[in-house]
């Protein structure tokens, strides 16, 4: 990576990560970039309410949730299909439908920062729901929802330029690949804490997305939009906090991209995968968004998509 390049890129990081701390509400003073609020610093799961209603007639879906949800539905149906029948090359058509429907015309479906509060604090509402869809296809299949559904992740791979992009150097992946979690705890003990939701405006092009926001939401946005023309995802990569819950419940999937036995050991895949989620032909299910590219790029067929077996375990254990 060229120094000036990396030297841009570490100046970007630390603003986006010291800048939403410090102005971030609830551990401090209120900040308007945010939004204000008067909550105690107790969590309280707050009663539902639509239209003006009380708690008890308010239905469990709030507002466009249940809109959400069926769309959510929708579209990782269609993920897992062209993963099942491999028709990886509908997935970029798939990619432009998330932006356009998911993205600019509902808002921005789960957003990556909101979500992993909103469930704590809308936990009896239908988005307890809405984020079990990706939760439940990250258990069985993987990262689906982060692959094909998120139109902020679709965004950033649309706006991907492949013949100009700067890998990060493995050493840093190595520490930066903690952040992600690193805000995931943060954000969910801050909201059991203090009940608040905080730095959702922060999230990259939800101010595009929703046509709004502040100077610095608008400066964020498009500071990754640019970012993510020479970086491979770099939000998702680098602090997604979704991603990172949904990275750790990949762990435990069975089905999963697999090598078998007939691997040349060309490299190929190695260099294929975007996301850096192959290497030396193994596949981590935790960073793979099952794109499909590691598998078109296979000379001898040698990867697929399979469940764990026992065999395969009794091998490990041998070796």
């Amino acid at each position: 990576m060229p120094r000036p390049f990396a030297l841009a890129l570490i100046v970007f990081l630390a603003a986006f990560l010291v800048v939403p701390a410090a102005l971030g509400q609830g551990f401090g003073e209120p900040s308007d970039a945010f939004g204000s609020s008067n909550a105690e610093r107790t969590f309280e799961t707050p009663v539902a309410q639509e239209s003006g209603g009380s708690g008890s007639d308010a239905g469990y879906f709030l507002h466009d949730q249940l809109t959400k949800l069926l769309l959510v539905l929708g579209f990782t149906t269609a993920g897992l299909a062209i993963v099942l029948t491999r028709r990886f090359a509908l997935r970029r058509w798939l990619l432009v439908l998330s932006v356009a429907v998911l993205g600019f015309t509902i808002g921005g479906a789960l957003c990556p920062i909101a979500a992993v509060q909103n469930v704590i604090l809308k936990a009896s509402t239908g988005y307890l729901l809405l984020f079990l869809v990706p939760t439940v296809a990250a258990l069985f299949v993987g990262r689906l929802f982060c692959g094909y559904v998120c139109p902020f992740g679709a965004l950033q791979e649309l706006l991907h330029v492949k013949r100009l992009r700067r890998a990060i150097p493995a050493r840093w992946m190595r520490v930066l690949r903690f952040v992600p979690y690193a805000i995931l705890v943060y954000l969910v003990g801050r909201v059991l804490v203090t009940g608040v939701l905080t730095w959702s405006g922060t999230t990259p092009f939800k101010a595009f997305f929703t046509v709004g926001g502040t100077p610095l939401t608008l400066g964020i946005s498009a500071a990754f939009a640019l970012l993510s023309v020479f970086v491979f995802r770099p939000f998702c990569r680098l602090f997604c906090p979704l991603g990172a819950w949904l990275s750790l419940v990949s762990r435990v999937n069975p089905f999963r991209i697999r090598v078998g036995s007939s691997c040349v050991s060309c490299g190929q895949c190695d260099d294929a995968c975007s996301s850096c989620a192959v290497e030396s032909g193994t596949v981590d299910a935790a960073d793979c968004l099952l794109c499909g590219e590691c598998l078109r790029a296979c000379p001898v067929g040698a990867l697929g998509i399979a469940a764990r077996r026992p065999a395969e375990k009794a091998e490990k254990t041998k070796a």
